[in-house]
């Protein structure tokens, strides 16, 4: 009994110090790769998680979008980041949905080689992985009256029986 209270202590108070906004800036930097920059966020820094709140999202030096809110909550075993209320530029609305509600990436120590996502915004709801080996993603759109209003991301999309799979590699 002692020693998992021990283990338990020492298990929070590793979630507590991990660097969480050092875990957000190399994320940032991957994005970089892809020309994709996200500036004038603030940081609200808790025990368990960070707030990242007002982030401008930037494609080639034009602004692609805007995320009122991002949480990372890095628990070792259960990793998540959400990000929540994001709107495309009207020059990007052709290509991505006008807004979307929210989309959660989770990664998991019990199925290490996948992230999973989950997302709901105007277009309905959307489940996927991404594949950490074959760096591919798959996303499954239900089919909803509301995708069809967004043509060219339904044209990107092909029927299979789980419902309309986006499929891409990195």
């Amino acid at each position: 009994m002692k020693r998992s209270l021990y283990f338990f202590y020492i298990f929070l108070i590793i979630i507590i110090v991990i660097p969480k906004e050092k875990l957000y800036f190399a994320f940032e930097s991957f994005l970089g790769e892809y020309h994709l920059f996200i500036n004038n966020e603030d940081f609200s820094n808790r025990l368990f998680y960070v707030d990242i709140n007002n982030g401008e999202v930037l494609l080639d030096n034009q602004e692609f979008a805007k995320i009122e809110h991002m949480r990372i909550a890095p628990w070792i075993i259960l990793n998540r980041f959400t990000l929540t209320n994001i709107v495309f530029s009207p020059l990007f609305q052709n290509f991505f949905p006008g807004k979307i509600d929210s989309i959660t990436l989770t990664y998991s120590l019990l199925d290490p080689l996948r992230i999973k996502i989950v997302g709901d915004g105007d277009f309905g709801h959307c489940s996927g992985s991404f594949d950490m080996i074959e760096h591919k993603m798959r996303v499954i759109f239900e089919a909803t009256s509301q995708l069809r209003d967004y043509p060219l991301l339904v044209n990107k999309l092909h029927q299979e029986k789980e419902g309309l799979v986006y499929e891409q590699i990195f």
